[in-house]
């Protein structure tokens, strides 16, 4: 049986990442997590390593128990929401509209997973955006529910702006046990055994100018100022390095994409800084790797793929290279300082 065309099989670095790294921040011990369900530590940080979505789903419900909040997984999908991942950001860059955006996701989404089917329907009377699972789970769907409802009604909220109105949306769900209280109205949630979730809004949103504003992209980037312009400018190249900075394909022209900048542009203002972008780049790679590996609980292999690393060699190379130490090494060496 081939994995790659099963259903029953998902990448679980696409579907668990955010959620691990948001549980090791809180505590929560990610190895013994994976462990009781048997997932290898390898899929958080391998693209190609398929493992059985069904105990993907289990983790997350599990993550939610174990830190006793049932709203965790939307907590998650707010925060991704915010800040979207690469292949949202370059569906919503080549859209227009909502409709345009909801499109493209269907497509997107549909070439990188087979356990879910993504449909996008309009009518005169209503529009829909449905997640169907493809495989019959179990267990409870709380967080499943939660996260896919959450994230994407979020985005759409994010998108349209004032033009939302959470009263014109309708959300089809097995559970909203996970919603965070006030989310939507009442009224505006529907249980049904439907194997995935359903939202449904006015077909009038569908024309309306989508643009989700991303975070990363929203500071100020002060290139005008007339005191500092060089510093202040710096600074902002610096943060949107920081927020992207997992990318493993972040070249300086995908780089200048996302901050809208020529490369010329980006390589003249940091030459003038004495510096460039290669080792800025290094340099808040090396800044968020070592109070990762410090000061939190994150598996190795997740702070690899955090900062843009290829797996746990590729971090430890060059965790070698920045202190004469493996990163577990150094781990260790900071927390018996930290107990003396």
């Amino acid at each position: 049986m081939n994995k790659r065309s099963d259903p029953k099989f998902t990448r679980a670095m696409l579907v668990l990442h955010p959620l691990t790294t948001a549980f090791a921040q809180r505590g929560g011990d990610v190895e013994a997590l994976l462990s009781r369900h048997n997932i290898p530590i390898a899929a958080l940080s391998t693209p190609t390593m398929l493992v059985d979505a069904s105990a993907c789903y289990a983790a997350m419900e599990d993550m939610a128990q174990t830190l006793g909040d049932v709203h965790f997984g939307a907590k998650v999908a707010v925060e991704s929401a915010k800040t979207g991942a690469p292949a949202l950001r370059d569906a919503a860059q080549n859209a227009v509209t909502l409709g345009d955006f909801l499109a493209r996701i269907v497509v997107e989404i549909s070439s990188q997973v087979d356990n879910v089917r993504y449909l996008f329907s309009a009518s005169s009377a209503t529009a829909s955006f449905e997640v169907q699972r493809t495989l019959n789970f179990t267990g409870p769907t709380t967080q499943l529910d939660a996260i896919g409802v959450v994230f994407y009604v979020s985005l759409i909220k994010k998108g349209l702006g004032k033009t939302f109105d959470p009263k014109h949306v309708i959300v089809t769900a097995q559970t909203n046990e996970g919603f965070p209280i006030d989310f939507l109205p009442k009224s505006s949630f529907i249980k049904s055994e439907i194997n995935g979730l359903r939202i449904s809004f006015p077909p009038h949103w569908l024309w309306q100018p989508f643009s989700p504003a991303w975070d990363v992209v929203e500071a100020p980037r002060g290139e005008f100022i007339a005191e500092g312009r060089d510093s202040a400018t710096e600074e902002y190249l610096r943060s949107i390095l920081t927020d992207n900075i997992s990318r493993e394909d972040l070249s300086l022209t995908r780089f200048s994409e996302i901050c809208n900048m020529h490369p010329r542009h980006i390589q003249r203002i940091l030459s003038a800084r004495g510096t460039s972008y290669s080792r800025m780049k290094d340099d808040v790679r090396k800044t968020l790797a070592l109070d990762l590996v410090g000061n939190t609980n994150t598996p190795i292999a997740s702070i690899a793929m955090q900062v843009g690393l290829s797996g746990p060699s590729a971090l430890n190379r060059v965790f070698r290279h920045w202190t004469g130490k493996t990163p577990t090494s150094f781990r260790k060496e900071v927390r018996l300082n930290d107990d003396m």
